[in-house]
């Protein structure tokens, strides 16, 4: 009785032990999507270093254990220009023009993009910028000549980031000088010292206002 009984026994160990024998090995057969997962996005993560854009985008699909994404971020040039007497500071991103969205690159090596939509904006939701075609050299100015001018900053009336671009071209037998507000150009016209050209170049030139970057 006592052999017949020891029997079922050693069977029952056997089989669990085959059992949970088969299983170890089925697990260590069976693929980890998640692992695998973040190995790729790892790899192209690597293989795509040189490119902001992939990397970036990779990285922000990766989990985060503080649930904070990676810092972006891009530097883009300011230009410098003349509103109500002093020095302000201003970024293009967009010209209805191809030719100025070129020459505003090429000034500053950020890309300006050639948005002809921007001429459709009604005038009312533009202010008036002023380009030097003539006068007062400097190389800080697409054209060439002197710093731009705006009508109005942030907060003032007036103000829009969207410059309906005037060119302004001092007459012959003047004395080209450096103005700096609306008002100057405008009253030096009056005075038949300079001309005033309107066209429908619209660039979107938002100003930055930043108490560090005052003179």
């Amino acid at each position: 009785m006592k052999s017949l009984l020891k029997v079922p026994k050693i069977r029952s160990i056997l089989s669990l032990a085959f059992i949970i024998t088969i299983s170890m090995l089925a697990a260590q057969q069976m693929p980890h999507p998640a692992k695998s997962q973040v190995q790729a996005i790892g790899n192209n993560s690597n293989s795509n270093n040189n490119t902001n854009a992939s990397s970036s985008s990779i990285t922000s699909t990766l989990p985060s254990n503080n649930n904070t994404a990676s810092p972006n971020s891009m530097s883009i040039q300011l230009s410098r220009g003349y509103v109500d007497g002093k020095i302000a500071y201003f970024i293009a991103t967009d010209a209805s023009d191809n030719q100025i969205a070129l020459s505003i690159t090429n000034n500053t090596g950020f890309k300006v993009n050639y948005a002809p939509n921007l001429a459709l904006t009604p005038e009312s939701a533009r202010q008036q910028g002023y380009v030097f075609v003539n006068g007062i050299k400097t190389s800080e100015s697409p054209m060439g000549f002197q710093l731009g001018v705006a009508s109005a900053l942030p907060g003032e009336n007036g103000y829009s980031p969207l410059n309906q671009v005037n060119f302004v071209k001092w007459n012959a037998n003047t004395n080209p000088r450096i103005l700096k507000s609306a008002a100057e150009i405008l009253t030096a016209e009056k005075n038949g010292e300079l001309i005033i050209a309107k066209t429908n170049v619209v660039i979107d030139s938002p100003a930055v206002v930043q108490e560090s970057l005052a003179k």
